[in-house]
């Protein structure tokens, strides 16, 4: 719904609930058939065309046996139908699913289990939009019992829906419509099926009641909807969002709706992407006049509601006027005073100050601030979602384009953790426009038209109890918001005060471990834990215990206090292996480990060890002070250095953890993240690339170019100079920062994808000849069929955490592999890998921390397709990022000029000196960000190594 439809159902500064009564609702859905007025018409084509997919995700189901693969039905805005033919592979050879491998890991079907949905919608108003998306509802569920016994997965066997609005004769006509007519837009199709329900009252009344009464996590959930196998789904259309401020709109995400969600619930969030001018001023201005009608028409409400004469206070008092403000991205609607304007309002309780016949003055020519509507571009909305603590499952947009759609509906939820991405949003105020840019004078200096808005808010307030239209009582159990548990509602407080290097924050701490627990504890089975993944690391155990163990081991060695018993402990779990590749003989020194299973301590010692281990960290930042006076422990440089480091090897070794399990198939799915549907992701990735197929060309660097490469940590002055927050700590090859010129170069836009590659192996083969062992990537399963047909030769899958997947849906990502394997393809292009410092030029102009939805730090569980940077006026190129993998260079790994070894860790860097390492740059889609977004940072691995989540382009010399 319209964000001027829905504010009201907030306590705004100006409750827009004086927009809507019966006129104003009028007006509403004439400014909604307005051809200027864009937000409805771009939202309506986006259902229409999408709504059997959403209805699907809106469950957490698969789209793939509704949904025609090769067609995606597209609506405009003027209501035109076109068919855009996505599924053609012209002159690649390889696009089918592997018929010989599985495409999950489970040994058997999984069981067809029933489950109901419940949609809440805020702010429902005439259906015209939702009514498209409870069709295909109720399409799902007539489907089930065609279905029958040949149903294998998960299946909506009933669903409720329940709309929320301020008004009870708007929810009476909504509810009614369910019942009507086909012609209606709703029909019996929907009301044989779907069963409505009525909620009047606010949002922040209807995701109180959702709260206490339908999710999993409230004490109070009643018995007919808190049922095992109930999924929920809340709809927020229309852009409301856009009444609040950035800062206001990540509170209300963070606060309101995350408390209203658990597990099995999904937002379908609208967000307007808008940020053409002259686009936004004619929408909220229009031609005919209609939105100012109905600006005006809040006059008349409050003069009713307030029992002012329409002699004193008339909409022919005011003015409409609106404006754009290019500097917030937001469209602001004032009314204008002709005249002063002088009356008197009676008795008015519960204000918090007195009001009794209070004289309400406003002057001449003064600005009303009615409603403001921001414009969140792409990157904006992912930062609120983020800044929120909330996770995108899919969306889907007007535009192919990536860049700049004009509206996008948001599929998201609450993961089981979130590590932010970016810093928390400044608050900006609501004043009107600045002295330069306003209409007309701002008289305010003897207004007080404010206590008119309190006095307004307060009646709007008291007159809206929260309703239901059926049996449901709102109940009001003493409980907390917040739990404890892994999926609690976040709170201001827990948001990471982290940089990119600082001292990590307890709630960084807490994120990691869950991230941690969430792999080890319950992603591998118990009876796995004792299995090597890969042949050149350890089993799974052995991280289980060394991550507590490297922790505690420095810990111990920074207060001079023995290490945590059991002691021997310390003497197996300290360091891991890694041979070399052609001779494993060859090996870093390691700690001595038992050779039997059985000789290995218990999975109940290793977890109390590693309890004992948080508790120890919990307790030291209880008690950390800032080198003051006192405090029981003094935070210093040194100890901001060692929990830095522990910090990030635990990260790091969580990423190592992912690659190694990925080569296995004993693994289960994350728990806590929506599994991804693959068929509509993979339509997605279709469009979008062929929109970023433009001829984009070679990224050319004509003249030499400098950078700064690493920064200024030396761990040798730790002893000298005191705690800074400002402080970036990193590992001892990022130091010191020195400056270097790159000769110029030119660089592919973006990395090698399997597409690419595929095509690249199989140049010269012959129709009965496999490829070659060594140019498959261990990213792939491939299996050859000499005897099929040509086109089924060949059959590839790619490895993900949700099973092996066809190729066709992971074409366009970046292809993981060796750097030796993508070397080669770099020469049959008649290119090279790029050195560190010419992947540096780039990364300066297009770092991963520039963009939100770089897929970085869990964001989801695999790659996904590049987005390529765009030429700016400046010549640079930017905006592009890789699709979350590392990226392999040409660069040995070796020690640049003023090296020194750290004292903390003396072999980090020194022990892969070797010169068979190569340098990586980056991050991939499980890197944490305080990783990733630190442009100093170095990763490095044998250059034949093939499990490493990585990718890389090409560079050419210029």
């Amino acid at each position: 719904m319209d964000p001027r439809k829905s504010s009201g159902l907030f306590e705004r500064p100006w409750s827009l609930v004086v927009l809507y009564d019966n006129f104003g609702l009028e007006l509403y859905d004439q400014i909604t058939a307005v051809e200027d007025y864009y937000p409805f018409a771009t939202e309506l084509a986006i259902l229409r065309a999408k709504s059997r997919e959403i209805a699907c995700r809106l469950g957490g189901i698969s789209t793939a046996s509704t949904s025609n693969l090769n067609e995606t039905l597209l609506v405009d805005a003027n209501g035109r139908e076109e068919i855009n033919q996505t599924g053609s592979d012209a002159g690649l050879r390889l696009v089918k699913p592997l018929a010989a491998v599985p495409e999950d890991s489970s040994s058997s079907p999984a069981k067809a289990t029933g489950f109901s949905l419940t949609i809440i919608e805020l702010g429902a108003g005439s259906l015209k939009k939702t009514s498209h998306l409870l069709d295909n509802v109720a399409r799902l569920l007539r489907n089930r019992d065609r279905e029958g016994g040949a149903r294998t997965g998960p299946y909506m066997s009933q669903a409720e829906y329940y709309a929320l609005d301020l008004e009870m004769e708007q929810l009476r006509s909504t509810l009614s419509a369910i019942q009507l007519p086909e012609d209606s837009g709703v029909g019996p199709t929907v009301g044989k099926q779907v069963q409505g329900h009525g909620i009047c009252g606010t949002y922040t009344q209807g995701l109180d009641w959702i709260y206490k009464s339908l999710t999993t996590t409230s004490q109070a959930v009643s018995v007919e909807l808190g049922k095992a196998g109930c999924r929920k789904a809340i709809l927020w259309l229309g852009s409301s969002i856009g009444n609040f401020s950035p800062a206001e709109a990540v509170k209300f995400l963070r606060e309101d709706l995350s408390r209203a969600l658990d597990n099995d619930t999904r937002v379908l969030i609208g967000i307007d992407n808008c940020q053409i001018p002259e686009k936004v001023q004619l929408a909220y201005n229009d031609r005919q006049s209609v939105t100012k009608k109905f600006i005006l028409n809040a006059i008349t409400v409050v003069a009713r509601r307030l029992g002012v004469p329409e002699a004193v206070l008339s909409l022919e008092d005011f003015d409409y006027v609106s404006r754009y403000n290019e500097g917030m991205s937001r469209n602001e609607a004032y009314l204008r005073a002709r005249r002063d304007i002088s009356f008197e309002v009676t008795s008015v309780e519960g204000i918090g100050t007195a009001v009794e016949n209070d004289l309400i003055q406003i002057k001449a020519d003064e600005l009303i601030l009615v409603e403001r509507s921001y414009k969140f571009s792409p990157d904006d909305a992912y930062r609120l979602f983020d800044q929120a603590g909330l996770r995108v499952i899919q969306k889907w947009s007007d535009s192919p384009d990536p860049v700049a759609p004009t509206h996008t509906l948001y599929l998201i939820e609450r993961a089981a953790f979130h590590f932010f991405r970016t810093a928390p949003w400044p608050s900006m105020g609501d004043l009107p426009l600045s002295p330069a840019d306003r209409p007309v004078i701002h008289k305010e200096a003897s207004s007080n038209w404010q206590l008119l808005v309190q006095i307004w808010d307060t009646m709007s307030n008291h007159s809206l109890p929260i309703r239901m239209s059926d049996g449901h009582q709102h109940k009001s159990p003493n409980i907390s918001f917040y739990s404890e548990g892994k999926n609690s509602s976040i709170g201001s407080a827990d948001l990471s005060s982290a940089t990119s290097g600082g001292v990590p924050s307890m709630s960084d701490w807490i994120t990691l471990w869950k991230a941690w627990d969430t792999v080890t504890i319950e992603m591998i089975p118990r009876n796995m834990l004792h299995k090597k993944p890969i042949d050149l690391r350890h089993a799974c155990f052995f991280y289980l215990g060394h991550i507590p163990v490297f922790a505690d081991i420095h810990l111990s060695r920074y207060f001079n206090v023995a290490t945590t018993e059991p002691q021997r402990f310390a003497e197996i779990f300290e360091r891991g292996i890694d041979p070399h590749l052609d001779d494993p003989s060859k090996c870093n020194d390691h700690s001595p480990f038992p050779d039997q299973e059985n000789e290995w301590p218990s999975f109940e010692e290793v977890i109390a060890f590693r309890d004992k281990l948080r508790t120890r960290l919990t307790e030291l930042y209880e008690e950390l002070g800032k080198e003051f006076i006192g405090s029981k422990i003094l935070l210093t440089r040194k100890l901001g250095r060692v929990l830095s480091m522990i910090y990030e090897h635990e990260a790091m070794h969580l990423e190592t953890l992912l690659y190694m399990l990925q080569q296995t198939d004993f693994f289960n799915p994350p728990p806590g993240f929506t599994p991804p549907d693959w068929d509509s992701l993979a339509r997605e990735w279709d469009c979008t690339v062929i929109a970023q197929s433009e001829a984009f060309g070679l990224i050319e660097y004509s003249t030499p170019q400098t950078i700064t490469v690493g920064h200024d940590d030396l761990e040798e002055e730790d002893s000298s100079k005191p705690f800074s927050e400002a402080h970036e700590y990193g590992w001892d090859n990022e130091s010191p920062s020195r400056q270097v010129e790159v000769k110029p170069f030119k660089l592919e836009a973006a990395p090698i994808t399997n597409r690419e590659y595929l095509e690249f192996i199989l140049q010269g083969l012959s129709n009965f000849e496999p490829i070659d062992d060594h140019a498959i990537p261990e990213s792939w399963i491939y299996v050859f069929n000499p005897s099929e047909q040509e086109s089924k030769k060949h059959q590839v899958q790619i490895k993900t955490f949700y099973g092996r997947i066809p190729f066709v849906v992971a074409k366009h990502w970046p292809v993981q592999a060796s750097g030796s394997q993508l070397e080669r393809f770099a020469k049959w292009k008649g290119g090279r890998l790029p050195t560190a410092d010419e992947l540096r030029v780039y990364l300066s102009d297009n770092p991963i921390s520039q963009s939100v939805q770089s897929p970085i730090g869990f964001l989801n569980w695999h790659p996904l397709p590049p987005q390529r940077p765009r030429k700016g006026v400046d010549g640079r190129w930017r905006g592009g990022w890789n699709g979350g993998v590392w990226e392999w260079t040409s660069t040995i790994f070796e020690p640049h000029p003023n090296f020194k070894s750290s004292l903390l860790y003396p072999g980090y860097s020194k022990d892969f000196f070797d010169g068979e390492h190569n340098v990586l740059l980056g991050g991939s889609w499980a890197t944490i960000p305080r990783i990733a977004h630190r442009q100093s940072f170095v990763n490095w691995y044998q250059f034949k190594y093939p499990y490493v989540f990585a990718g890389g382009r090409v560079a050419y010399d210029y």
